[in-house]
């Protein structure tokens, strides 16, 4: 697609968020601007675009335009926004914008997500799932920080293996499945309790991509095995 042919159509721009919506959960924000999805090019209404992401029957990926940043992130649905169309005119990054600079179709994307609380380091999740939550639970709880679940778990494994070692086999087993099936939310649930807030949900294709994006929407965010450098302390 040439540079004319860009700067005659519009993009749609998000005005609105419905609580409890796609979007809300997201965490995309007002004045976001919706680029692409799966790597085309959306110059269309918001009725069309509606229509097209209700009848999708996977995840897909959206392109979105926002402090002068693009990013991808996961889609599965109508995203419960009210949009309004928006030109090149009025937001001039768009004019020069190549879609194969920011999503590639051959690569895997992960869903990352940034939890934050004040003056500490922020914590990056991927929702990907790990094996080894499926296989040792401990060693998974020991990677992610879960210390009190950890301590938990290690009293509820020496429990049954006291009482017989096939009850602690058999309790291995049902943790193992219950953890590898619900360790996404398991995470959340402990950052939120540990008043940590989510504040960002984007894709990336390597957690060194994901931190070097997350800088990129705050300059001050850190994360423990960072790739990046180190934050610049104002005086």
């Amino acid at each position: 697609m040439t540079e004319e042919s860009i700067i005659e159509k519009s993009f749609l721009q998000i005005k609105s968020i419905r609580n409890s919506s796609n979007a809300f959960n997201m965490k995309l924000k007002e004045d976001d601007v919706i680029v692409a999805l799966n790597g085309e090019l959306v110059n269309k209404s918001y009725d069309e675009l509606s229509k097209e992401l209700s009848e999708i029957k996977e995840k897909r990926i959206i392109t979105l335009f926002r402090e002068g940043f693009f990013f991808n992130t996961h889609i599965y649905g109508p995203l419960g926004v009210i949009c309004e169309s928006v030109t090149v005119e009025k937001i001039p990054e768009l004019k020069n914008f190549n879609i194969n600079d920011h999503f590639q179709q051959d690569e895997f994307y992960f869903l990352y997500e940034v939890f934050k609380k004040p003056s500490t380091v922020a914590i990056l999740l991927n929702t990907a799932p790990s094996i080894l939550a499926s296989i040792a639970p401990p060693l998974w709880m020991l990677h992610n920080r879960l210390w009190i679940y950890f301590y938990i778990t290690l009293v509820f494994y020496f429990s049954l293996f006291m009482i017989s070692p096939w009850l602690f086999f058999i309790g291995w087993i049902l943790k193992s499945w219950y953890v590898g099936n619900n360790q996404i939310d398991l995470l959340r649930f402990f950052h939120r309790l540990n008043n940590y807030r989510l504040s960002l949900s984007f894709c990336a294709r390597s957690e060194k991509e994901a931190q070097e994006i997350a800088r990129k929407f705050d300059k001050k965010v850190d994360f423990y095995y960072s790739y990046l450098e180190p934050v610049i302390l104002e005086d």
